[in-house]
């Protein structure tokens, strides 16, 4: 699980953002759970903090903007309540239970559509009065959502990373030896009925740049993430030291008859 944070002074922007979020036109925010905010809209809501920045003229970035951003096969069965829960967790690890805080979850980016996660907007100071001190805020924010996932079991998103990229690595060898030459059609078709989708990547121009694979679980990773071999500058000559390995194992097994029987 990936933990973001810093301290900023555009909070009305960065709620009214989180708050209007769509994804190829479509409604892609949720909020999830408020503490002592009661405003609809990102200004009225960054309105009510503003009494409690009177105490400190001098401060210029008198909000805080996390993201805590779990993987796509952890947070896959999660409901709003859960979503709730994690969001809570965090602010309770990063001491801000006692903060103006609103969050909001995104059901996932433009480039990963599955990749929901949390945007938190929180007052700097407390209902208390005091200061937030904002040093190493992002370490502190990577620390909590590390807490947090160790606490819950999670799997490290790097470690889901390499088992995705391996998975894909294996299914594309798999049908790089089947086909009789690269074609990326076929090459989609192919991995298509294995569970693995290909997205290709054009500029605005039309020309093909290269291509995407989803992961079974839903995670995309380009090309050049599985191995520069499987870009589309350099998969026909895996594709060609894949079928002469195959021919040589094929060949190297093969029992042929001599003096004495039979040898390998």
């Amino acid at each position: 699980m990936i933990g973001k944070g810093k301290s900023i002074s555009h909070g009305v922007a960065a709620l009214e953002y989180d708050l209007a979020k769509e994804i190829d036109g479509q409604a892609a925010a949720t909020e999830i759970a408020r503490h002592e905010l009661y405003g609809c809209t990102g200004a009225e809501m960054v309105q009510e903090m503003k009494p409690y920045f009177t105490d400190f003229p001098n401060v210029k970035n008198n909000c805080l903007r996390f993201e805590v951003s779990p993987s796509i096969e952890e947070s896959s069965s999660f409901t709003d309540a859960d979503w709730a829960e994690l969001g809570n967790d965090f602010m309770q690890c990063m001491e801000l239970m006692n903060h103006q805080y609103i969050i909001i979850k995104h059901s996932g980016t433009e480039s990963k559509k599955k990749q929901a996660h949390l945007h938190i907007l929180a007052n700097r100071i407390s209902l208390s009065g005091e200061l937030y001190r904002d040093n190493w805020i992002g370490k502190r924010a990577t620390e909590a959502a590390n807490a947090i996932a160790k606490e819950r079991n999670f799997v490290q998103s790097q470690d889901i990373g390499k088992a995705n990229k391996a998975e894909i690595k294996e299914a594309m060898n798999e049908v790089l030896k089947k086909l009789q030459g690269f074609d990326l059609a076929k090459f989609q078709e192919e991995l298509g009925k294995l569970g693995f989708k290909v997205r290709e990547a054009r500029a605005s121009t039309g020309k093909l740049n290269g291509y995407y694979v989803t992961a079974r679980s839903g995670t995309e990773y380009k090309a050049s993430e599985i191995g520069k071999g499987y870009t589309l500058a350099h998969i026909e000559q895996t594709q060609k030291k894949l079928k002469y390995n195959q021919m040589s194992i094929s060949h190297g097994n093969k029992l042929t008859s001599g003096k004495g029987g039979f040898h390998l």
